[in-house]
């Protein structure tokens, strides 16, 4: 019989629900998107440090996370100190990290996208 914990339960419940809201932003984005004049979207990216800033940060740190993931996960199913590794849950961990802050990426985006469909409108 498989014994599944409450953290490990909880970080697959946390991934469905983030899997939902990444697709439902980035589905808003893309739809957005074909009401935005893309050359005028560039200029105000240029101009917006913070954005890019903001991106680079939780793209970094998803990319870090995932990689951590990787690593772990590599760990724990081909050598022997897996099994120690496993009861830290940093799988889990950095499963959470990088859905976090790929969700604050996007999120990101969309706001940005966001504000200048609105303004587009006035």
């Amino acid at each position: 019989m498989l014994r599944v914990s409450f953290f490990e339960t909880f970080v697959e419940i946390y991934s469905a629900g983030a899997a939902f809201v990444l697709i439902f932003l980035i589905g808003q984005i893309l739809f957005m998107m074909r009401k935005v004049d893309t050359d005028l979207l560039k200029a105000r990216l240029f101009l917006n440090e913070a954005i890019m800033q903001k991106t680079w940060i939780y793209i970094s740190t998803a990319g870090a996370a995932f990689a951590l993931n990787a690593f772990v996960k590599f760990i724990i199913r081909f050598t022997t100190v897996g099994e120690v590794l496993h009861g830290f849950y940093l799988a889990e961990l950095s499963q959470l990290i990088f859905l976090v802050a790929f969700i604050l990426a996007v999120y990101n985006w969309y706001i940005f996208i966001g504000t200048f469909v609105s303004h587009k409108r006035a």
